[in-house]
């Protein structure tokens, strides 16, 4: 009974190691597979020695970031108010933005960089009042930015291209600019350098 104990921990320590190898690339899915049905219908211990000899140890630090890579992404909270007032606000790195935001500028600018942010799949929206201030949204290529809005002696630049994959996740940016203005863009588009081009 203590042998057939040891064994069938012993297996679903070897279906775990297989798991994390194949999601990180290190067997591919054939060989996975393979070594999968090996694992769940042998009864001798040395089989499963020699299906996962090779493969990298589950260490403790491994189990979990395999853990956190598995879990799904979401909104970090339903809302969120950002306000800036003669000042600037920068949302950077792998900041959480809210399911909702809503951002108030006042001679002030709002910085929100999406680069490094990992968007759940679905809609994330921002609703802006920008009053004489900027709203500068940026964004990686595999998102997509639906804005629209009604500027008031102000502007409202979209400057994105459309992903190609239709599933990607979407920024809905929404609101009002009074003398002021809000843009998004991709990363590598700056504020200053595309308007000089604009004037040749």
């Amino acid at each position: 009974m203590r042998e057939s104990e040891s064994l069938e921990r012993y297996r679903k320590e070897v279906l775990a190691l297989l798991e994390v190898n194949f999601a990180h690339d290190v067997i591919n899915v054939d060989e996975y597979e393979r070594r999968v049905d090996i694992a769940l219908n042998t009864s001798i211990e040395a089989d499963l020695v020699r299906i996962s000899g090779d493969l990298t140890p589950l260490t403790d630090a491994t189990a979990q970031k395999f853990q956190e890579e598995q879990q799904p992404v979401r909104h970090s909270r339903k809302d969120d108010l950002i306000i800036g007032i003669l000042s600037r606000i920068e949302r950077r790195k792998t900041w959480n933005p809210a399911k909702y935001n809503k951002i108030l500028t006042l001679l002030g600018k709002v910085e929100l960089d999406f680069t490094e942010v990992k968007l759940p799949p679905g809609t994330t929206v921002i609703e802006f009042f920008c009053v004489m201030g900027h709203l500068d949204i940026i964004v990686p290529e595999n998102v997509r930015v639906d804005l629209t809005g009604l500027p008031v002696m102000g502007n409202i630049d979209n400057r994105t291209s459309d992903p190609e994959n239709r599933d990607c996740p979407v920024i809905k940016v929404r609101g009002l600019t009074l003398m002021g203005s809000i843009e998004a863009r991709p990363p590598w588009k700056r504020r200053g350098w595309w308007r000089h081009r604009r004037r040749w």
